[in-house]
């Protein structure tokens, strides 16, 4: 039976930024949540407003077939609509499900990971890990802070990643 040693310091498992705060979002299985899948470049373009140019786009539909009946109750939908929906989003994105904000910064193939790389898990867009191993034989074996495993072909493209906050 192993014994655990009491005086030597627990291993860290959890995803930490720079700063040393935990990211929003943070799951259990040590990945994070994220958004900012809209980039312009290198920028990425907030969820919020996203969000917000839904909701305009919405309350634009909507007043168009209400002008005529209610023009007052149109133009107050036009202007509160997205905001509405733009706060909503950063509520849920903070409170209700938090997330934090990414942006992507290259792209590697699956053997060229390394201990530290912060890659997206599913593609180019969805929540991201951190990579603590990468053991390269007929597939990619990459394992992530917090426990979690995947196997990739060698020559699979990852999008390494970068948590804003």
């Amino acid at each position: 039976m192993p014994t655990e040693d009491l005086f030597r310091p627990a291993a860290e498992t959890a995803f930490r930024l720079p700063d040393g705060r935990s990211p929003r979002g943070l799951t259990t299985g040590g990945w994070v949540r994220t958004t900012g899948w809209l980039q312009v470049g290198r920028n990425p373009v907030s969820s919020v407003v996203v969000a917000a140019l839904t909701g305009l786009v919405q309350a634009l539909v909507a007043a168009a077939a209400l002008v005529r009946a209610y023009p007052v109750t149109a133009g107050v939908l036009v202007l509160v609509t997205p905001v509405v929906c733009g706060g909503a989003w950063k509520l849920f994105t903070t409170r209700l499900k938090p997330a934090s904000p990414a942006r992507n910064t290259e792209v590697k193939q699956a053997d060229e990971l390394s201990p530290g790389d912060v890659v997206r898990l599913f593609g180019s867009i969805g929540p991201i890990g951190q990579v603590t191993a990468v053991e390269v034989g007929d597939e990619a074996e990459v394992d992530f802070r917090g426990g979690l495993h995947r196997s990739w072909p060698r020559d699979r493209t990852v999008q390494v990643a970068e948590l804003l906050g």
